[in-house]
């Protein structure tokens, strides 16, 4: 069976643990099935941490300041994010073979990454020397940290970028609306539009085949524009991340409400087929997936269906907010 025409079935879906504290949430997940996100610790400070099913959860230590994220590991396992520099400032770091490097700022005290693909290219935002105002910033090259602009309003983020270093996310139009965008080196920053609502860019594979959310999540391409992938049956949903072959993940209202009376969010995985799979949750409520890897064949049992790990978060069954980590075979 074709990955055009694939199914899903959840295989299993686990509870990562914390660094010591109540909450930890997944933000990214590899190839090897090695899971970054943040974490408090049992000082209640906001951690990095790397999961790996041989080692558990651990402290990453990025920078030498109190609060560090991580939110994003490609395939080689190198990892980006943020953390205090102990001066005062929040830096971007990436971190290689063990070894942290702080990217600098555009300018500003303030940079974090978000993306690293698999050339180790950085993309993220930050603040400039001029204005407060975050912006869009891409490092293609080693030392040079590129200003990505806006749509021509004060902000931009850069949410993801791809293998080919076209990146996407967000930025203000002149009179301060969001829109989703992708930038190219060759054509500069572009506006994808919207579904009727804000909208922002959030995940982009190497077709440049964009995913985000607009009220509803979308998919968008240069051929068919922006197009509405709908919900779980809720009023609203956005697309995270998708892959190569087209697996997208993210969140979705799915029209129940919750022991408060607010609506219940569930993580999907919508397969290239067009199917919607909720993947439901660790015991509570609520659920979110944010990250999808690459799919892997001829994993495990001989013949299995190709494998997919999906990162994000769950409540449990104690309302306890948890990294999680899903495993989906496509067949």
């Amino acid at each position: 069976m074709g990955l055009e025409s694939a199914r899903a079935a959840l295989v299993s879906l686990h509870d990562l643990g914390t660094l010591g504290g109540a909450v930890s949430q997944g933000k990214a997940v590899n190839r090897r099935g090695q899971v970054v996100g943040t974490s408090r610790d049992a000082l209640g400070r906001t951690r990095a941490f790397l999961w790996e099913e041989t080692l558990g959860i651990v402290d990453l230590k990025p920078l030498t300041g109190v609060n560090t994220s991580a939110n994003d590991i490609n395939d080689n396992g190198e990892i980006v994010g943020g953390g205090d520099t102990g001066f005062g400032d929040f830096h971007a770091y990436v971190l290689s073979a063990g070894t942290s490097f702080d990217l600098g700022t555009l300018g500003g005290n303030e940079s974090e990454a978000l993306a690293v693909n698999r050339s180790a290219q950085v993309a993220g935002h930050s603040r400039s020397g001029a204005a407060p105002a975050k912006h869009a910033f891409l490092i293609a090259e080693p030392g040079t940290m590129i200003d990505l602009g806006t749509l021509g309003g004060a902000t931009s983020i850069a949410h993801d970028l791809n293998n080919r270093g076209e990146a996407v996310g967000l930025a203000e139009t002149k009179t301060g609306e969001p829109r989703a965008f992708v930038w190219t080196a060759t054509d500069g920053m572009r506006d994808l539009g919207t579904l009727g609502a804000a909208s922002m860019a959030l995940g982009i594979n190497d077709r440049t085949e964009v995913v985000g959310g607009s009220g509803h999540a979308f998919l968008w391409t240069a051929r068919d524009g922006m197009v509405d992938l709908g919900t779980l049956g809720g009023r609203t949903s956005c697309a995270n991340a998708i892959n190569e072959a087209g697996c997208i993940v993210g969140a979705s209202q799915t029209g129940d409400t919750d022991a408060r009376g607010q609506p219940v969010t569930h993580a999907f995985l919508r397969t290239p087929d067009g199917g919607l799979l909720d993947l439901g949750t660790l015991g509570g409520e609520h659920s979110a997936a944010l990250a999808v890897s690459e799919v892997i064949e001829n994993v495990g049992a001989q013949h299995a269906a190709p494998l997919l790990w999906i990162a994000g978060h769950s409540h449990n069954a104690s309302a306890r907010m948890r990294a999680a980590l899903w495993a989906v075979r496509l067949g």
